[in-house]
């Protein structure tokens, strides 16, 4: 098991909100009002500005996830500006569900 936690551009959670579904993930996290300074990020206000994010978390097996994290980056990448992104994927020890 493991967990994928993509941070976004909140102009963007729609969109990849459509591409979780679209990989019939069972449940995810939805962390609002989050707020990220990127260097790298360029915005039409400017460089080095804070951005609103989302953060979604996502637990499932390894071949899904970075398929869906391929299938968010290559949405990502066909954007005309360079929005906010990051994707992390980490190991799970154990999972409690009720």
């Amino acid at each position: 098991m493991k967990l994928l936690t993509v941070i976004i551009s909140s102009d963007l959670l729609d969109e990849v909100s459509r591409l979780i579904s679209q990989a019939q993930i069972d449940c995810y996290v939805r962390l609002a009002e989050a707020y990220g300074i990127s260097h790298r990020c360029k915005g039409s206000l400017g460089d080095d500005m804070p951005w609103e994010a989302t953060v979604l978390m996502i637990a499932g097996e390894r071949e899904q996830l970075e398929s869906l994290a391929e299938n968010i980056e290559t949405a990502i990448k066909s954007k005309d500006y360079q929005p906010c992104l990051r994707m992390m994927l980490s190991p799970v020890d154990r999972v409690w569900m009720h």
